[in-house]
């Protein structure tokens, strides 16, 4: 069962998101911020979902990664992602 504690709302999937594939550049915030233009405030609370990001926003920081917003997308649903789990029931339904 998923509970809502269990669910990060979309500022914090799109923050991780953003932290990922500024990682993956080896990019440093102040590096990142420098390349966007986006401060290194702004950029720290974006990635910590502290904020809602503006799509212009996002879409500075995504050409300064060399990334597209599908990069973005893609990166959020594979953290959505979660192993099925194990049927626990105590009642063997085979008849």
């Amino acid at each position: 069962m998923t509970l809502l504690t269990d669910v990060h709302p979309l500022p914090v999937q799109l923050g991780h998101a953003l932290r990922a594939l500024r990682l993956s550049k080896n990019l440093k915030l102040e590096e990142l911020s420098r390349l966007s233009g986006v401060g290194i405030a702004t950029l720290s609370h974006l990635e910590n979902g502290n904020r809602d990001p503006k799509l212009s926003t996002i879409t500075r920081i995504l050409q300064a990664l060399r990334s597209d917003l599908y990069d973005l997308v893609a990166s959020v649903s594979a953290h959505n992602q979660r192993p099925a789990q194990p049927d626990t029931s105590p009642y063997d339904l085979d008849l």
